[in-house]
């Protein structure tokens, strides 16, 4: 444990390290048009309605697999007639039958649901994971995060809470120097984002108070179903974002000023940008 008055949780993606548009630009689209080869105007079809589900909608930050599930729908009703799009009844029985979504859940769920689509999901995974992590070769933290996490570090427990895989999180964070400023790593294998700051409290001990910085609205809804304030790194403007909650926001949530009404003026934009 590491008792505290105060926890910050961190998601990782798009909050303290620009990835996230390297994770779907550069990784998952091209990923997914290696393994289902499509047609020129439908490969262009699909990059867009990508681009939108994960980076431009209210489904930001949504887990790959579900992800992947929803851009394919969507594609199937503005394609009807192309031919190569998966079959996606397996990958649908895969999202309703499990409740932790990741390479290693859905290895399992093939030793019992054998699914040659299911595989090739699998090696679009393998894949993106491969080409994110070449890509990020380098990849510093946004300017800001590392003095804010440090003197956030100096009162209140920090945590990563993250979709992400735990390997290139261990490995992000490490690079971008800010693991001393960190108690607690969690990700996509400690369950979803809830879970995680549900554990992540309880190693705080009783009546802590939590506060969740994130660049999606389910990072505002883990938050609250986790009973955390929420402060949201506004995509487009997260320099300017990382000054405020140092600033002005640390200070308010340390003082129990951070309230719902002062939390909704900076929410209530992450959910316009989103809609």
């Amino acid at each position: 444990m590491f008792p505290s008055r105060f926890l910050i949780g961190v998601d990782s993606d798009g909050t303290a390290f620009d990835s996230m548009n390297i994770k779907h630009l550069d990784a998952f689209i091209p990923a997914a048009l290696e393994i289902w080869p499509m047609s020129a105007e439908t490969a262009a079809q699909f990059t867009e309605i990508e681009k939108v589900v994960n980076l431009f909608s209210s489904l930001r930050g949504i887990n790959r697999f579900p992800g992947l599930l929803e851009a394919f729908e969507r594609l199937e009703k503005v394609c009807p007639d192309e031919k190569n799009l998966p079959d996606l009844t397996d990958l649908r029985a895969y999202i309703a039958g499990e409740t932790k979504y990741s390479p290693a859940t859905l290895k399992r769920w093939l030793e019992s649901h054998p699914s040659a689509e299911l595989e090739r999901v699998l090696a679009w995974s393998d894949r993106a994971d491969a080409l994110f992590t070449k890509a990020c070769e380098g990849l510093m933290p946004y300017p800001g995060v590392r003095e804010a996490l440090a003197e956030a570090h100096q009162t209140a427990a920090v945590a990563v809470i993250s979709s992400a895989a735990k390997a290139g999180l261990e490995n992000d964070w490490a690079a971008g120097g800010l693991t001393a400023c960190v108690d607690l790593l969690m990700s996509q294998e400690d369950g979803s984002k809830t879970a995680q700051l549900l554990k992540a409290k309880a190693q705080c001990g009783e009546d802590v108070s939590a506060l969740m910085l994130g660049d999606t609205d389910s990072d505002g809804i883990a938050a609250h179903e986790a009973g955390a304030m929420f402060y949201p790194i506004m995509p487009g403007d997260e320099e300017a974002s990382w000054r405020r909650f140092l600033r002005d926001i640390l200070p308010l949530f340390l003082a129990g000023k951070y309230d719902a009404a002062e939390e909704a003026k900076y929410y209530g934009q992450l959910k316009a940008m989103l809609e």
